[in-house]
């Protein structure tokens, strides 16, 4: 600690940022106490011993992270707006190139006036505005104005989940706002973008222009990507096989690329130097070549439109250019901790940004585990001696990679599953094969086309023309490894504790032959993992409960039920009537992988609307089932299509209300089948207007003395048929809201026969119907019925033992982050 006191510091500075965020923001109360502390701690550090003056400098360093996360916590104007989602006018800059997809267009802009109630209010707020229909065609640095209908980011509040506010307030933005129509947006000439925005752009511009007119859409997109830093471009389909391939990192300019320009830009500078003798003799060549360096660094990170990412990836390469230049290249974890401190200096919620972390653990794991790697990797200076030295060149180079690819894998495993439960299998070869096409090519040939660019049109398309060679080539290996069946697998989620077992295991691994005590501490590690991994095996699949959670979809509906024994079935999937939100992956699907659950043996679908069914897609197609139940409707939607095709394909077994009108008890859970008419009758008894929602599969599920009804979106009409046809066999303590709490449905008479003691509603917050109605809630409160709002609850569990003991439990959690 002594010889390397930036890492301590580093560690105080980033504990500071910790407690101010999540303990004393926003205490403003504080920046004065704290101000005054850490001036003394200064002032006393000058007559304290050097062992003294360290650990004052560690707690001075702890303060002043407090302070600066203090200070980046201000009051927003706009913001009460938007919890009361009011439609207002808007004014404002636009600050980046629009994110298209489909008919839809989100824009982030700088809000300078709010025009609400007659008044002109001054903000300063960036919000994300979503254009529906009729995108307007809108550069970065246009002023406009438009009408637009404010709304405060919210969550899935399920546990496991998105932690989409926090993510949304890391990258700056106030609250989001929605445009109906794009010709309402009306252009104001130029805008005022923030320094240095509108040099940046000036830059940019010509560049972005050059790309669209001489490349397709999809080379577009990806040099956009790899060279400005826009992913705006990039879709869903063209990111998924790099994501199966572990290459998603490739498509943001962050420390690969800032690396690999600085890595080629050192080479070339000290060759073209090295060539001049008397400079040789005359100057540090390395120190020289390190400061000349700098400058393309800066600059691709400039072009890059000082992105986030680019910004800590540039600070991260300087400081260690810096250590060469100041002869301090050894040093290399005491330069990646000044790295850490300036960016955290700069932006002290970067500590919170997964980019941060992945990118700065990364480096961690490659400085740690490397030269541990490349003792086990076989070397060529082992092998017998060969003439050719360009060969043992080219070997070395990938000898390194490999050490550098799997050191990188390794120590980012449990903070990958941790977040985007997927790891690559492929990955390594994958890297291997990309990285230096990537480096030694397509970028290259990119970075000098916007180089020739202002001076020659068509030395600039030559350059990018041989750049999309390169791309097109990546790309066949990219689909090549990615088409795999096994090329990536979903992982379930770990928790901290686990994640600390796993550095905790590299640790006594890598001190096993040098610190007598790691032995003890390995053999105690196995055991904390062998309870660990027992305890989830247990409660997964040997649990003796029921246990059904009605989680957080939004306006759908969306209920897991596990069974005695382990086998789990999932009622409705939740969805959107857009389906550009696929909520089976990004809501259901995590919630299932916190956990630990990897297998859904059954799939309900009550009937075939976006908002039960969209979210079944995935759960469909990764997780295993063997049955798939339903009415036996059928829609000509594209999702419902794809659904069925994935049941198809997957082999799941198809049982419609016919073969379900007996019933089914899994380990002494009965499941009893009420409705619809196993005849396929019901579904002309009413019109084409409610005719899917009055005939959904209504289940209900009961055990140790207690049920559960699943009615779907059962409106009055079909209500009336149930009863008549069942009466008593409604009896339940636990009832889902028919059409998320309308007031279409959930009559008096049905609530009465049903006489739940606990009805759980799933509504959006905020939606547009106005979900739940009163009368509804008043009907309930009639019958001293317990209405439990998912969206003001957070997903709802139950849990029935075999005692019949009953516990109901909501979820307001705070989830994790991603950006």
């Amino acid at each position: 600690m002594f010889h390397r006191p930036l890492i301590p510091m580093l560690f105080a500075f980033a504990g500071g940022i910790l407690v101010a965020h999540k303990v004393l923001a926003p205490c403003q109360g504080l920046v004065l106490p704290l101000f005054i502390c850490i001036t003394l701690c200064l002032f006393a550090i000058l007559f304290l011993s050097h062992r003294l003056r360290l650990g004052l400098l560690i707690i001075t360093f702890f303060f002043t992270g407090i302070l600066v996360d203090l200070g980046r916590h201000h009051s927003s104007r706009l913001l009460p707006w938007a919890v009361n989602r009011q439609k207002v006018t808007i004014e404002g800059t636009v600050l980046e190139p629009a994110r298209i997809s489909n008919k839809n267009a989100r824009l982030k802009v700088r809000a300078h006036m709010l025009f609400v109630g007659g008044r002109r209010v001054r903000i300063n707020d960036d919000i994300l505005v979503t254009v529906y229909n009729n995108i307007p065609h809108i550069r970065p640095g246009e002023k406009v104005r438009f009408p637009a209908r404010l709304r405060p980011f919210k969550n899935f509040n399920n546990p496991g989940g998105y932690d989409y506010e926090s993510a949304m307030k890391l990258k700056g933005f106030t609250c989001a706002a929605s445009v109906s129509d794009g010709r309402r947006i009306v252009p104001m000439g130029p805008g005022l973008l923030p320094f240095p925005g509108a040099l940046l752009e000036r830059i940019q511009r010509p560049v972005r222009d050059l790309f669209s007119g001489k490349l397709n859409p999809e080379d577009e997109a990806l040099f956009r990507a790899l060279i400005l830093g826009e992913r705006q471009g990039v879709s869903r389909q063209l990111r998924e096989p790099f994501n199966r391939t572990g290459l998603g990192h490739v498509l943001a300019v962050s420390g690969l690329h800032i690396g690999l320009v600085a890595w080629i830009s050192f080479l070339f500078f000290k060759v073209i130097l090295s060539r001049s003798y008397k400079l040789t003799l005359k100057t540090d060549i390395n120190k020289l070549t390190a400061l000349l360096t700098c400058i393309p660094v800066i600059g691709y990170t400039c072009l890059a439109g000082f992105q986030v990412s680019s910004q800590r990836a540039m600070i991260t390469v300087l400081a260690f250019l810096w250590s060469l230049i100041l002869r301090r290249e050894k040093e290399v974890w005491s330069t990646l901790a000044l790295a850490g401190l300036i960016i955290l200096a700069v932006d002290p919620h970067a500590l919170f940004s997964i980019s941060f972390q992945l990118s700065f653990s990364a480096v961690v794991g490659i400085l740690w585990l490397t030269p541990s790697m490349l003792k086990i990797i076989p070397s060529s200076h082992e092998t017998p001696q060969r003439k050719n030295t360009i060969f043992k060149k080219v070997s070395l180079y990938f000898i390194g990679l490999i050490a550098v690819s799997l050191s990188a894998t390794v120590f980012l495993l449990p903070i990958i599953s941790f977040y985007f439960h997927r790891v690559s299998l492929v990955t390594i070869p994958a890297n291997l094969t990309v990285v230096p096409i990537l480096g030694l090519w397509i970028i290259p040939n990119g970075l000098l086309s916007a180089v020739t660019l202002p001076f020659s049109a068509q030395a600039a398309s030559l350059f990018l023309h041989l750049g999309a060679w390169g791309l097109h080539a990546i790309m066949e290996v990219i689909r090549f490894w990615s088409d795999f069946s096994w090329a990536s697998a979903w992982v379930v989620t770990p928790n901290l504790f686990e994640m600390l077992m796993f550095y905790t295991l590299i640790f006594f691994i890598f001190f096993f032959k040098r610190l007598p005590w790691a032995r003890v501490g390995l053999a105690v590690l196995t055991v904390f993992i062998l309870v660990d991994a027992g305890y989830w095996i247990h409660r997964v699949h040997f649990n003796r409960d029921l246990k059904v959670t009605f989680l957080d979809v939004g306006q759908a509906n969306a209920a897991l039920v596990e069974f005695p024994g382990g086998q789990k079935m999932i009622i409705d999937g939740g969805g959107f009537p857009r389906d550009q939100f696929d909520v089976g992956q990004m809501v259901v699907a995590p919630f299932m992988w916190h956990s630990k659950i990897k297998k859904i043996d059954y799939l309900v679908l009550s009937h075939p609307q976006s908002d039960h069914m969209n979210g079944l897609r995935f759960i469909a197609r990764e997780f295993h089932s063997k049955e798939f139940w339903y009415n036996g409707d059928q829609v000509k939607t594209a999702s419902f299509k794809e659904l069925m095709a994935i049941i198809e394909s997957k082999n799941i077994k198809t049982l419609l209300p016919v073969d379900l009108v007996q019933g089914r008890e899994i380990n002494g859970a009965k499941i009893d089948y009420l409705y619809p008419l196993p005849n396929g009758k019901t579904s002309n008894l009413f019109d084409n207007g409610k005719r899917l929602n009055n005939n959904s599969l209504v289940l209900k599920i009961s055990f140790a003395g207690k049920s559960f009804l699943f009615p779907g979106d059962l409106e009055r009409e079909g209500e009336a048929l149930l009863v008549s046809s069942k009466q008593n066999a409604l009896t339940s303590d636990v009832l889902l809201s028919p059409h998320h709490g309308s007031r279409s449905s959930s009559t008096r008479e049905f609530l009465r026969m049903i006489k739940p003691g606990i009805c759980v509603i799933s509504s959006g917050e905020g939606n547009f119907f106005g979900f739940p109605h009163e009368q509804t809630l008043e009907s309930l409160r009639e019958i001293g019925c317990r209405a439990i709002r998912i969206d003001q609850s957070g997903a709802v569990q139950c849990t029935v033992s075999p005692d019949q003991r009953f516990e109901v439990r909501t979820f307001q959690d705070s989830p994790r982050l991603m950006n």
